[in-house]
């Protein structure tokens, strides 16, 4: 599908505009006219399907130590429990405030602190029936960070799962707003572990409990509210469109994170958009696992609610992923790269890279549908589906029928090999927290791959020129520059931060994305490197590093990177963790063909070796070459740490992933230094 380019629409210093080529003549977007809310969504499901599925979760038996098939609540039993907690949260909020019987308080924060489950969407669909909105907490998350969000946002009521309780009362000096706790899991006995074994027990509980009277907080868990709110009935009082739907915190990879503020317009543009860009207006079964503190995954399940589809949670443990997943069977899945990847990897070992018969076979196959989905003939091949590839949809879902990725690019042969290998649509696209996680998609049908689609209903989208990048929207043979775009679903702005909403959200509705893209000849949109995360070497060269690091990402022996300089060095060193399965063999030759003894030697000691840190380095730096990088790109010395990166042990990566780079420099500063000084 062609984007659709706007005549006369280009001026000095950025390119022409793109739009949908459903959106000619206009940006109107018609599907569902009359619901302009998240409230409205749901409502409308329950009246059109109240008795279908529509929340699931895997029950935990701790006799067996098993987990059950999927049980869920229909949209009918929801509506009750959302109505009831509801009229509960207003109770006791009223009543923290010393005002049962005054003026009713609404439009206020309640907090998000759990992994995905029923009770979350239960929780956050009770606070729109009074006119509240969410506040998002990352389940991993650490103190700083959390004690910074419920602070700057002013929540003074949080939703969270019952191992975050005691996180918080640590905190409850220093969050002075927070004046209730509602646990999702039960605090009356000894909890079951409906989605996992318990550590709690009564007197643990007891504990909870004292604590929070200590420090004069409320605290109760969502069965007790529930009642509460059956015992307190109120009509309810939904949001108006320009309602605050969510305030949704980015990954703050340097600095705080910022807290973007949508509302329930631009929410529900984006789910609706999704079913007619798709052309899915019918229900579906979705599997969630992507965090809902992200507005990536919430979007999806605002749009699997309104075609009235089921969702069903995995059970917190990413490890039984795909376990959980097969139990479901759903038809539609939520990816992002490193977890498609891994699927490939899993695909690809028991197939095109098998030994014998089977690995010759499997590569003739591969080559014939791949050739068919390039030719336009798309991903189904009757025989060899047969043979092999439903087995291998089979290891995700037998009845999978759409696979959304995104947040991050998904290489052109992953896609093409996925496409194949599950028969099914793929779709990739663009999306931020700033635009409600979708600006551009791919469509029913699209077989390209290395792009992320054409403008959404209702979107435009250009190019800037970045000079400091050498990248114009003049380039040819395609144009390249930072991405802009101007959508419906943009949000309202950062919260209490004008400054920096002014310095990417603009008067007349475009939002710098920050992300650089070129236009190609086929009409699509791909992204080609970032511009925020740019700096200048000491002899004047700008390194991109994140551009460095998604190529070096590729070699077998990296499983994570960072790469560091900065405008006092004039080279580039980097930290790399070492993907264990192929870096031990290698050190290990490595070694031998060295005549050093690497027998008893574990990967602990073979990261600190300096033989293997110059082979290491010298396949790195092959592999730089390999894909073209210039010599101011290439690194000129690495430290290996068989330590991953993470969110908590070493604060390196936000929750979604994403490495934070003055983090890591400061945490790595004493090892860059010595690098640096061995180059002198």
């Amino acid at each position: 599908m062609k984007s659709y380019i706007v005549p006369n629409s280009k001026k000095p210093g950025s390119s022409h505009i793109l739009r949908n080529p459903k959106n000619v003549d206009n940006l109107d977007m018609n599907y569902l006219p009359h619901i302009n809310t998240a409230y409205q969504i749901f409502w409308n499901s329950v009246k059109l399907a109240p008795n279908s599925q529509y929340l699931g979760h895997r029950p935990y038996d701790p006799k067996t130590g098993t987990y059950g098939p999927y049980e869920f609540i229909t949209y009918a039993q929801a509506a009750t429990r959302i109505t009831n907690l509801g009229c509960g949260i207003v109770h006791i909020n009223q009543k923290s405030l010393g005002k049962p019987d005054g003026p009713i308080q609404r439009n206020f924060p309640v907090a998000m602190y759990s992994n995905n489950r029923p009770e979350w969407g239960i929780a956050e669909k009770a606070c729109f029936t009074q006119s509240m909105y969410t506040v998002t907490l990352y389940d991993t998350l650490g103190e700083e960070a959390t004690e910074y969000i419920i602070n700057h946002s002013e929540t003074p009521m949080i939703f969270c799962s019952i191992d975050k309780i005691s996180n918080i009362l640590r905190l409850a000096d220093r969050i002075p707003n927070l004046r209730n706790i509602i646990s999702l899991d039960p605090l009356e006995v000894t909890p079951k572990g409906p989605f996992k074994p318990s550590k709690y027990n009564v007197d643990s509980i007891d504990i909870l409990k004292q604590w929070a009277k200590a420090k004069n907080i409320g605290l109760y868990d969502i069965n007790q509210v529930e009642n509460i709110g059956i015992e307190n009935p109120i009509p309810h009082f939904p949001p108006s469109p320009t309602d605050i739907f969510t305030i949704c915190y980015t990954s703050g990879t340097t600095g705080n994170p910022k807290g973007a503020v949508s509302n329930h317009q631009s929410y529900t543009f984006a789910a609706k958009v999704v079913a007619e860009t798709l052309n899915i207006k019918k229900p579906v079964v979705y599997f969630s696992y992507l965090p809902l503190a992200h507005c990536y995954n919430r979007n999806v399940e605002n749009f699997v609610t309104l075609v009235q589809g089921s969702i069903g949670y995995y059970r917190g443990d990413v490890v039984a992923l795909m376990e959980d997943c097969r139990e479901l069977k759903p038809q539609m899945f939520s990816g992002v790269p490193r977890v498609l990847n891994r699927l490939y990897d899993a695909f690809i070992a028991s197939s095109i890279n098998a030994p014998g018969q089977t690995g010759e076979f499997a590569r003739k196959a591969v080559a014939e549908k791949i050739k068919n989905l390039k030719e336009g003939k798309g991903f189904k091949h009757e025989q060899y589906d047969k043979l092999i590839f439903n087995k291998m949809k089979a290891a995700m879902s037998p009845n999978i029928e759409y696979v959304i990725t995104g947040s991050a690019p998904l290489e052109a042969n992953v896609m093409d090999f996925l496409r194949i290998s599950l028969s099914c649509n793929i779709f990739e696209g663009f999306g931020m927290t700033e635009n409600n996680g979708i600006a551009t998609l791919q469509s029913v049908g699209e077989f390209t791959s290395g792009n992320i689609g054409v403008p959404i209903l209702g979107c435009e989208v250009k190019l800037v020129d970045v000079p400091e990048m050498n990248y114009f929207s003049t380039d040819l043979p395609d144009p390249r520059g930072e991405l802009y775009v101007r959508v419906p679903s943009l949000f309202s702005g950062y919260l209490k931060d004008e400054a920096k909403t002014k310095e990417c959200l603009f008067d007349d509705g475009w939002f710098a994305t920050g992300d650089i893209s070129k236009f190609n000849p086929d009409g699509t949109i791909s992204i080609i490197d970032r511009k925020k995360n740019i700096f200048k070497l000491s002899q004047g060269e700008y390194v991109a590093p994140e551009k460095i690091e998604n190529i070096i990402s590729k070699h077998p022996l990296v499983l994570q990177s960072f790469v560091h300089g900065n405008s006092y060095r004039n080279s580039l060193v980097g930290v790399f963790v070492p993907d264990p399965e192929n870096f031990v063999p290698f050190a290990k030759k490595v070694l031998a063909d060295n005549n050093v003894s690497s027998s008893s030697l574990i990967i602990e000691n073979l990261v600190k070796n300096p033989i293997v840190n110059k082979a290491f380095l010298t396949e790195i730096d092959k592999f730089c070459v390999q894909n073209k990088l210039q010599g101011f790109e290439r690194l000129k010395a690495v430290l290996l740490d068989h330590r991953p990166f993470d969110v908590e042990t070493n604060s390196i990566l936000t929750p979604t992933m994403k490495l934070k780079r003055a983090d890591a420099a400061k945490y790595y500063a004493k090892e860059i230094e010595q690098m640096y000084a061995s180059l002198a």
